[in-house]
């Protein structure tokens, strides 16, 4: 992804048809997620967001970020956009409604079509709205996407009502709206190294000026370093006992030491343990952090607690869904394939797919070929393309969607752990509707760590704050998810929906996903 500085006075940007998301996108939440969505997958569209910056946000009576900028800036590649970018906001704050769609819009931007949301506001003081805006787009020969607020239950998830659980310290909430971790990720800073004489050495980063501050207090935690997952315990405060310049995150991480100072390290918090507070001593206060520590292993030692899965092949009928997108690519750049030759192409395109366990950039270099395809383009651009337009495709199996919201219903934490290309896999969950019912999501190109390895299961794990023991496992692989999870210490759970049989025989053995409410 590529991202852009804009001041209005420039030229033209690139000359290229866009699909531009507007907002202030300050968390990438699920809401958002549904407006920048909307402008990925549509042939010949490059997909960007566009934003504007603190200044803007700083307009709003909570302005507080949900997340850094290089967070925003990986959630934005993972959502398959093209493009990121940020425009000056003192640059366009004076423009009338008219002005924005023609001066930005058109003559900068080369839109084409604009996704929003229903509130989204534009123009001098805010002047326009979203009729204003279609009305304007409509003379333009802009298409306009108007998304609705996504729901949880009856109430509009919005970065304000996450703002509110972070700040109540109801961080796995959080997660769930965001759709991703909540993580303090600035690079580690020296401290008092007070920490190392009570035989918990910690690391300090400090947070950000405008970034939402947390419920002052300890929580359970988990950081990824140099590829491996630890558990952590974290203060959020101002550290009473011992004094602070101003708030930190001040992280013990179990069972790691070594030098951390200066790297930017990404702290997920996963629950809050209790209140921050003032010691008599700092014997009283290494006291209470033995109790901390024990604390956090006891709920990592609590029952069985989490319902994980695999995605393809066990939540989706990956083969139905690759034969929609199989016929989209004949008809798209096969279109002299008719009749008996069109239906023979596509077994040679299932054959060559290999249920998708296959190297992608070989098959879209022979895939092509092999049906006929005449100057195709090239395979990285076939590639970008499937992982956009494949998904629009995703279908799930019937009772997979009721089965999750059983198993939420019985108090289970859910989560998906899958292998796959990144934006692909990620666009999957968001096209199906499945990402508001998940609190963990795991995939290994953006891991750097893929299934058997129990790593990858390690890490959707710790990042509910659970042991392995404490997840099940579902899949339809024997080796990649039965084996990977039994490794990992996970139950597991197999799906013969694409293979006949396990070499697990203990292993519960079922035909259908909605089977699994018999078992738990």
């Amino acid at each position: 992804m590529r991202t852009y500085a804009l001041p209005i006075d420039e030229p033209r940007l690139e000359a290229a048809p866009r699909a531009v998301a507007l907002g202030l996108f300050d968390g990438v939440h699920l809401g958002h997620r549904r407006v920048l969505s909307a402008t990925v997958g549509h042939k010949g569209l490059r997909a960007c967001a566009l934003t504007f910056g603190d200044k803007a946000a700083a307009l709003k009576p909570d302005a507080a970020a949900l997340c850094s900028e290089a967070q925003t800036a990986h959630l934005f590649e993972v959502l398959g956009l093209d493009e990121w970018l940020q425009m000056d906001f003192d640059a366009v704050r004076e423009l009338s409604p008219e002005d924005f769609v023609d001066k930005v819009l058109v003559a900068r931007l080369s839109a084409t079509l604009v996704c929003c949301g229903e509130d989204f506001r534009f123009g001098k003081d805010g002047r326009g709205d979203t009729a204003l805006l279609r009305s304007l787009c409509d003379r333009a020969g802009i298409a306009l996407s108007v998304s609705a607020p996504l729901c949880d239950g009856t109430e509009p998830i919005s970065s304000r009502r996450i703002r509110r659980l972070i700040e109540t310290g109801e961080v796995r909430e959080a997660t769930r709206l965001l759709g991703h971790p909540f993580a303090v990720d600035t690079p580690v800073m020296h401290g008092q190294a007070l920490g190392r004489t009570l035989d918990f050495p910690t690391v300090n980063q400090p947070l950000p000026a405008r970034f939402v501050k947390p419920r002052f207090g300890v929580y359970t935690s988990t950081v990824v370093i140099d590829g491996t997952t630890y558990y952590g315990i974290t203060n959020i405060g101002v550290r009473p006992t011992v004094g602070a310049d101003a708030p930190l995150c001040e992280t013990w991480v179990e069972g790691y030491d070594g030098d951390l100072y200066d790297r930017a390290l990404s702290v997920v918090l996963t629950g809050f343990l209790r209140e921050e507070r003032r010691f008599p001593s700092v014997d009283a206060l290494k006291e209470q952090l033995l109790a901390d520590r024990e604390e956090a292993r006891r709920r990592r030692d609590n029952g069985r607690r989490a319902v994980l899965f695999d995605f393809d092949d066990t939540l989706q009928n990956r083969p139905a869904a690759f034969h929609r997108y199989a016929v989209y690519f004949l008809s798209t750049y096969a279109p002299h394939l008719t009749g008996e030759a069109f239906d023979d192409a596509l077994r040679v395109i299932k054959a060559l797919n290999n249920s998708g366990y296959v190297d992608y950039i070989r098959f879209f270099t022979e895939m092509p070929k092999a049906v006929g395809v005449t100057a195709p383009p090239p395979a990285e651009v076939l590639f970008k393309e499937y992982q956009r337009i494949f998904p629009t495709y995703v279908q799930l199996f019937d009772g997979a969607r009721d089965t999750l919201e059983a198993l939420r219903a019985k108090g289970y934490l859910l989560g998906i752990v899958t292998n796959g290309p990144l934006v692909q896999q990620h666009r999957k969950l968001d096209v199906s509707g499945l990402r508001p019912l998940l609190d963990t999501v795991a995939v290994s190109t953006e891991e750097a760590v893929a299934k058997p390895d129990t790593e990858l299961f390690l890490r959707a794990a710790a990042r509910l704050g659970l042991a392995p023991s404490q997840c099940v496992f579902v899949g339809d692989h024997p080796q990649n998810d039965i084996d990977g999870a039994l490794t990992a210490g996970m139950q597991a759970i197999f799906l013969h929906t694409r293979l006949p049989s396990c070499d697990h025989p203990a292993i519960p053995s079922l035909s259908t996903v909605s089977e699994i409410l018999t078992l738990l």
